[in-house]
């Protein structure tokens, strides 16, 4: 096994914890299914527009999420690929 750096290891952490919280691992599973806006998360879930957005910057300086402008929106999506599975994982764990 290759050694881990201590970056490595900080993003790590960093990632772990973003992923820590219930609300921005369905932000994620939602993000699955492709981009998305603020307004269509707070549609999905209910929440406020002040908390979607904390969740995304959560999940955005994680490196978790990335940002795409059109126009005045803003849509969010799943950065790596590899994310993608976090969803996968959370209905692993749930059986």
């Amino acid at each position: 096994m290759p050694e881990i750096t201590d970056r490595a290891r900080a993003v790590a952490a960093l990632r772990f914890r973003a992923l820590g919280d219930e609300t921005r691992l369905r932000l994620l599973e939602l993000l699955t299914d492709g981009e998305r806006t603020v307004g269509d998360l707070m549609d999905a879930t209910a929440l406020g527009q002040s908390l979607v957005s904390h969740h995304l910057r959560t999940l955005r300086q994680a490196g978790l999420v990335s940002t795409r402008r059109e126009g005045r929106w803003i849509h969010y999506g799943i950065l790596d690929a590899a994310v993608a599975s976090v969803a996968q994982v959370v209905k692993d764990f749930e059986a």
